[in-house]
């Protein structure tokens, strides 16, 4: 197989992790700047009602189809007729960055530095409520000499992998044929089945010195067709070299 033209990436446990996500402290972060607040709810209450209607959210759309924070957000707002200081994308920041923190995994700016260096184009397609807006600024904050030519977020197009509407969002956006792009991600079912269904080549990040609760669901998923195991980004650091010097001979 030859090097690809392009690799789509994963966000969460894949490129970077979040080791200490906790939803009530994004709800607490962007309390301050609640200026106005008729009915003086306190944060609890408001973190309370945050929370419950997050839940009830997720337990309607079901794994395939996502909602943006602003939209939810705004709901809340609205609900307690309150105000903020600054606007919903600024809020977004404040509560994303409130819930978590972002690592980047071990090696993942080498890696980068490989393909950029190689001219692979890189990508992101991730399941998330952030706004591509949001999950670029982190990733240009983690990884600040690495350009990504596309950010998608499942919050903005609808659909959440593996549906295979996001994996075809993220071709048409790369102008490349589907068998010049790979799809690397931590998930067996979403990532690697998914983007296998969608026509991408499969890439599965398994790094087991980093703590997943995908580790045991991943274990019990087994996997019929061609795709490349990671254990580490060394390997894919290897493959991609391993190919350059190929296709350059």
């Amino acid at each position: 197989m030859n090097k690809p033209k392009m690799i789509l990436f994963d966000y969460g446990d894949t490129l970077m992790y979040e080791p200490d996500f906790e939803p009530f402290n994004g709800n607490k972060a962007i309390y301050p700047y609640i200026v106005d607040n008729p009915h003086n709810i306190e944060l609890e209450e408001f973190s309370e009602y945050l929370l419950n209607l997050f839940d009830e959210i997720k337990a309607l759309r079901g794994d395939l189809i996502e909602i943006h924070e602003h939209v939810f957000l705004r709901n809340v707002l609205e609900h307690f007729d309150m105000k903020l200081s600054v606007s919903i994308e600024e809020a977004e920041w404040i509560i994303m960055n409130g819930v978590s923190h972002a690592v980047p995994l071990p090696k993942t700016a080498e890696m980068l530095k490989v393909l950029k260096n190689v001219g692979i184009r890189t990508g992101i397609v991730s399941n998330l409520c952030w706004s591509g807006k949001a999950l670029s600024r982190r990733l240009q904050e983690a990884f600040p000499e690495h350009h990504f030519d596309f950010v998608i977020t499942s919050s903005e197009y609808i659909f959440r992998k593996p549906d295979v509407h996001i994996f075809d969002m993220a071709v048409r956006k790369s102008g490349l044929d589907k068998a010049d792009v790979w799809y690397c991600g931590n998930n067996k079912e979403a990532d690697i089945i998914g983007s296998h269904e969608a026509g991408l080549f499969p890439v599965f990040y398994d790094d087991r010195g980093v703590p997943s609760r995908l580790h045991e669901r991943n274990d019990k998923i087994s996997i019929d067709f061609p795709y490349l195991h990671l254990n580490s980004w060394d390997d894919l650091i290897d493959s991609i070299l391993m190919r350059n010097r190929t296709s350059n001979c």
